[in-house]
């Protein structure tokens, strides 16, 4: 039985993809912080191994332990909280960097790694600058890899509904970058988990970079106007310029940890988040790792809502 070491194993996209392998009968082991984590997840059918990804030794330890045969690594964030030391430089690159360094010493057959649409070496935003970073290092690290780049995932758990379910229950008013016009090509979580399965079993992945997306394209106006109405919802979304909301993520910054959004949020908007714009990758990521179309937007937002727990 094939084993895969996988980091990010207990947050949203990845508890998809550990049911998704142990459907198709791999050994998971689940390189985690805690594992306490794990408590309740998967039936006890996957091992969890603490790491702390700031030190080799420990990653090494894991490896030992484990000596899986591929490794799947999920782990992100979408906000800094530097008081807590939790950075884009030290989470997206410094952890990605010291986890391929350990593994390319442990016979790894194949690494799929988790980025983000919008990753470019010109991105003017940290989190896609250090996704890019990662990137680069894994493509010269000597490791057999595919690389994904998924848009907003569609799921029960994606933060965005419970963010936008705590606001406007009490202030139902909605700020809305240059009015909300930038656009999404949501992806549904069931197909990202398909891609990140089979991109393990498929050598002609071997090396490339593929963007997932679904079958729309969703302002984030229209978004939120889908959301709000399965809720019966009624929201004030209004247009705010681009500068003020990065100006006021830059004052959250200094009121909250984490703060509920950030100024590298705004930036992170510096072209619409779809598939198709940049030519030196694969586009069609869902089609060709999983040999189907994409879950249709309407069935994968109305299945997630469905499914979205308070």
């Amino acid at each position: 039985m094939n084993k895969v070491a996988i980091t990010g194993a207990t947050g949203f996209v990845g508890r998809y993809i550990v049911r998704e392998l142990l459907k198709e009968g791999y050994s998971v082991f689940a390189l985690v912080r805690s594992v306490g984590k794990l408590k309740g997840l998967f039936s006890g059918k996957v091992e969890g191994v603490e790491v702390d990804f700031s030190r080799e030794e420990s990653l090494k330890r894991a490896f030992e332990k484990v000596k899986p045969d591929y490794l799947i690594h999920l782990i992100g964030i979408l906000t800094e909280d530097r008081k807590r030391n939790i950075t884009f430089y030290r989470v997206h690159y410094l952890f990605s960097k010291n986890l391929y360094e350990v593994a390319k010493g442990y016979g790894i057959k194949k690494v799929v790694h988790m980025s983000s649409l919008g990753t470019h070496k010109d991105a003017p935003s940290e989190y896609h600058k250090t996704k890019y970073m990662a990137e680069e290092f894994l493509k010269t690290s000597g490791l057999r890899y595919t690389i994904i780049r998924p848009s907003i995932i569609l799921g029960p758990e994606q933060k965005l509904f419970s963010d936008m379910w705590k606001i406007t229950k009490f202030l139902p008013v909605v700020a809305l970058p240059s009015g909300g016009g930038y656009l999404f090509q949501p992806v549904d979580v069931r197909d990202v988990a398909c891609a990140f399965v089979n991109a393990l079993k498929r050598e002609d992945s071997d090396g490339k970079t593929y963007e997932l997306c679904g079958s729309d394209r969703v302002s984030f106006k229209e978004l939120l106007e889908d959301i709000f109405s399965k809720w019966n919802r009624k929201v004030l979304l209004i247009p705010s310029p681009k500068i003020f909301m990065y100006l006021a993520g830059k004052v959250a910054e200094h009121i909250f940890s984490p703060p509920p959004f950030s100024s590298d949020q705004i930036l992170m908007m510096w072209k619409d988040n779809v598939c198709g714009l940049d030519p030196e990758v694969e586009s069609q990521g869902v089609r060709k790792l999983c040999q189907k179309d994409p879950i249709p937007y309407r069935e994968s937002l109305e299945w997630s809502l469905e499914n979205f727990k308070v």
